[in-house]
């Protein structure tokens, strides 16, 4: 009885705070004052290609899939995914309408804050090299320190003395549930593990250079089948699907923005090739550069 009043709250915290965003957010994405909070809604279904960096992304209402490498999570309502390494992928809402939208919150997560809180807890275990994210179910506590964080938003003259504490809040009870391994398994890693993170950190800042997986093995102090093997662990990629994805990402981002030919979009992003480029282009977005740039041109 008690565990189906539990649920019986989760639930009822969950729509309460829907109804709370559904009210924050007038266009489809709101940047809050609070410092990596935001609020998303959205009534049609679409794809959105991004990467997800340290963080926690929440579904209020209705539901979403994520493509990471070649693998597709799917989560809905009352569901977080935290994220806990940079990672390309391709965000899709596959459940929204008008008269029932898509609702969530992105709530970025300050790793200085993490370490210090892992470092004062007791009995801390990990799990070597599991993979950089995960999707859980949210409990009644996390669900409703997350409601007076939304809070804050209409009472702007508390974030800075709040926010911090709610933020803290909702890092221990994370550290303590469901996401708890996935989270202190980003500060307590094995060196291999923290060699991949460092690798993963370089590859996000140079994705452009041109230098191969062997010369960054090396930089990690691993053979080449090894750094291969711990890299697609975390991050559930080769390391040259990962540098293809930020580069296509970097394409996309300058056929939007600049008026370049697509043979000279290709050159900046590191193909020689063109119908190479095309190809993979195609592979990740569904649709070919040349398209996809007529039919999202900017005005």
């Amino acid at each position: 009885m008690t565990l189906m009043n539990d649920l019986d709250q989760v639930i009822e915290r969950i729509k309460l705070l829907a109804r709370k965003v559904d009210g924050l957010v007038h266009n489809e994405d709101f940047q809050t004052e609070i410092p990596g909070f935001s609020l998303h809604r959205r009534i049609n279904k679409q794809s959105i290609h991004c990467i997800y960096d340290l963080g926690l992304g929440i579904v209020l209402q209705g539901e979403k899939q994520v493509l990471i490498g070649n693998e597709i999570f799917s989560y809905g309502r009352g569901q977080s995914m935290l994220t806990t390494i940079d990672l390309p992928a391709v965000s899709r809402v596959t459940k929204a309408s008008y008269s029932e939208p898509f609702l969530g919150m992105m709530l970025k997560l300050d790793i200085g804050m993490i370490t210090e809180i892992v470092g004062n807890m007791d009995n801390v275990h990990t799990t070597l090299n599991i993979p950089s994210f995960s999707i859980e179910q949210m409990d009644l506590g996390l669900i409703t320190a997350l409601d007076r964080l939304a809070d804050l938003v209409v009472e702007p003259a508390l974030i800075p003395q709040l926010a911090p504490l709610i933020q803290r809040e909702i890092i221990v009870r994370l550290l303590l549930g469901q996401h708890g391994d996935y989270l202190r398994n980003l500060v307590k890693v094995s060196a291999h593990g923290q060699n991949i993170f460092k690798a993963i950190a370089w590859l996000r800042n140079n994705f452009l250079d041109d230098i191969g997986v062997a010369e960054i093995a090396e930089q990690a102090n691993m053979s080449l089948a090894t750094f291969r093997n711990h890299f697609r662990e975390i991050t559930r990629m080769t390391p040259l699907q990962y540098q293809k994805q930020l580069r296509l990402q970097e394409a996309r981002k300058l056929l939007f923005m600049q008026s370049l030919e697509v043979r000279r979009v290709a050159e900046l992003v590191g193909y020689e090739s063109q119908s190479q480029f095309t190809r993979e282009y195609h592979r990740l977005f569904g649709v070919t550069p040349q398209k996809d740039t007529q039919e999202n041109k900017v005005i």
